[in-house]
């Protein structure tokens, strides 16, 4: 990559707690933005809106917040859910509506310009446990949580599409739109699976050895590949082709990130993942450790991999004057060894904050995307309205604190933020004198 880009992270924890990253490549290192207690209970999904630099939570407090990460700004604003639909669960933007998938089954479209709600889809049986608006708004997948169907969505009509049946009732926990649009992938259990829309036929349809919590995307130059954030840690990279050749069962993938054995395992799985720009994504593990990954040379791997099989005749392989490597792929010596991944930062919330969702983006920093605009317009027009107030000033000192990217300073930010709030709950709790 020429240009640098900058990557923005925003994360929610099991505790309630919302916190932003910002990244850029210039510097390679994580700054914490914010950090503070959202929601009441875990935060169950956040999504972001592509054209703007809004970010949505659900909490299971019932409650929908958004924040305005441009202006550095948490809880813009918040509305409460319809009680019967249950807790919501997952949400993706359109461009003028926000869909949220509910744990009873319902998905609620909400206007973006107030919040109110448009129209109501009764979605699954048992519950919507993923969803993922197509990139022109209107379509959108649904995965149900116990019924074990894929459904997609006519948002022009307000109306059931299609609806298809998984082999067995697990949870569809991830679905995520290829960025043309062109094709969708989807995951449950251990088992991933990549459909073109035209044909409806498989692109890819693989078993992998551990349980897979997410799947993005990443696309470029050398093509398009799925990777999956798995429970027992490994990160597989998995080849996509354009189209479906009857006469080719191979397939081809490299594990970026090998699976971790033994009782660490379940503090370093892999939670979340989404692809932010050309072949970088990034992950989050269940110990709360946030990284941004280039994974180019997976990319590359494939590519020789494919190279090797294409031009190798399968009666002369053994004569083959190249050496083969341990993981199967035909090398010579003189080639110099390159990583499957290279992580490119990583930081933690805290002393390991279970992190239970993700949202990840990024913008060049040489186009005109806005959001560094929009910072320092805002320091600009603070300064000139005489907002920048001594250290002993009560709005200051938040900015002061989160601002600085000292992770021990926004931990007790927030917990002196959450006393407050439970005091304020006991207070109405007591029963009035009479």
């Amino acid at each position: 990559m020429t240009d640098s880009f900058r990557v923005i992270v925003a994360a929610g924890t099991y505790d309630g707690v919302l916190a932003g990253w910002e990244l850029t490549t210039r510097k390679n290192k994580f700054e914490i933005v914010f950090a503070s207690p959202s929601h009441i209970g875990s935060i169950r999904s956040v999504a972001h809106q592509d054209t703007q630099h809004t970010v949505v939570s659900c909490g299971y407090d019932e409650v929908i917040k958004t924040h305005n990460f441009a202006k550095r700004q948490t809880d813009t604003g918040e509305v409460r859910t319809p009680s019967a639909y249950g807790t919501p669960c997952c949400s993706s933007f359109a461009q003028n509506h926000c869909l949220v998938g509910f744990s009873e089954g319902h998905i609620v479209i909400y206007k973006k310009r107030d919040w109110s709600v448009q129209h109501v889809l009764k979605g699954h049986e048992g519950g919507v446990s993923s969803i993922a608006v197509h990139p022109t708004g209107k379509m959108a997948l649904t995965g149900g949580s116990r019924d074990g169907k894929l459904k997609l969505w006519d948002l022009t009509r307000g109306r059931l599409a299609f609806s298809t049946k998984i082999a067995s009732k697990e949870s569809i926990d991830t679905v995520v739109w290829a960025s043309d649009g062109s094709s969708y992938g989807f995951g449950y259990g251990s088992h991933v699976t990549v459909r073109d829309v035209a044909s409806g036929s498989d692109l890819l349809d693989i078993e992998l050895p551990s349980r897979v919590n997410q799947v993005c995307f990443i696309e470029g130059d050398d093509g398009m590949f799925l990777v999956a954030a798995c429970n027992d840690g490994s990160l597989p990279v998995l080849d996509v082709p354009k189209s479906v050749d009857p006469n080719e069962q191979e397939r081809f993938a490299v594990m970026a990130i090998e699976a971790v054995e033994g009782p660490v395992a379940g503090e370093e799985r892999f939670k979340c993942i989404q692809a932010v720009q050309d072949y970088h994504v990034v992950t989050a593990t269940s110990a709360g450790v946030i990284s941004l990954m280039n994974l180019q040379g997976s990319v590359n791997m494939i590519k020789q991999d494919k190279l090797a099989n294409k031009n190798a005749s399968v009666n002369h392989r053994e004569e083959d004057s190249e050496e083969e490597s341990d993981d199967g792929r035909v090398s010579s010596d003189s080639d110099d060894e390159e990583l499957a991944v290279e992580i490119v930062d990583s930081t933690q919330l805290g002393t390991g904050a279970r992190i239970t969702c993700l949202v990840a983006y990024s913008y060049s920093e040489n186009g005109d995307d806005g959001v560094a605009g929009d910072v320092k317009e805002t320091k600009k027009r603070k300064h000139e309205d005489g907002l920048n107030q001594p250290k002993t000033d009560k709005h200051l000192k938040r900015s002061e604190i989160i601002g600085v990217g000292d992770l021990e300073k926004a931990r007790k930010l927030v917990s002196k933020a959450k006393k407050i709030q439970k005091r304020n709950e006991e207070k109405k709790r007591k029963p009035k004198k009479t």
